[in-house]
């Protein structure tokens, strides 16, 4: 079994889901949220990307850099976040095309103690990606909109 291929077919399946999300809320709902204690729903779009961002650059041998200058402010709008989502998605695929065996089983520390293949933590970082998928799922239908069927 080819684990790369595998793991590209999956990030790359889950990111067209998450792309096609973020394309179904409305322009003029980017800042929604349901709770106060809640990011809105522009910034879960740019959470995603900024951890993987993070990740990209911890297992290339740059550190854990969790500030990736990903913010509302920089991609207020809808447009401005797919186009990004575009960008960073084409990076990531390029990136993980670009590992080989060794650096995927290659054990990585992270910042809070837990050390892991480099494999098992791009599965997590696709959990991480699902899970706010889901929390966006959620915001577009408190705000009555379909989400994409997947």
């Amino acid at each position: 079994m080819d684990l790369k291929a595998v793991l590209l077919s999956t990030v790359r399946g889950q990111r067209q889901r998450t792309r096609a999300t973020v394309a179904a809320m409305a322009d003029s709902d980017m800042a929604y949220r349901p709770a106060a204690e809640q990011m809105d729903f522009g910034t879960q779009a740019l959470h995603i990307l900024s951890a993987w961002a993070t990740l990209m650059g911890a297992l290339s041998g740059q550190g854990w850099v969790w500030d990736q200058g990903m913010t509302r402010e920089k991609y207020p709008t809808q447009e401005a976040i797919l186009k990004l989502y575009d960008e960073e998605s084409a990076r990531l695929y390029a990136f993980l095309e670009g590992l080989d065996p060794e650096e995927l089983a290659r054990e990585v520390e992270t910042p809070w103690g837990k050390k892991a293949p480099a494999f098992a933590l791009l599965l997590d970082w696709v959990a991480h990606e699902c899970h706010h998928r889901g929390q966006m799922v959620a915001y577009l239908r408190c705000k009555g909109m379909k989400p994409p069927e997947y």
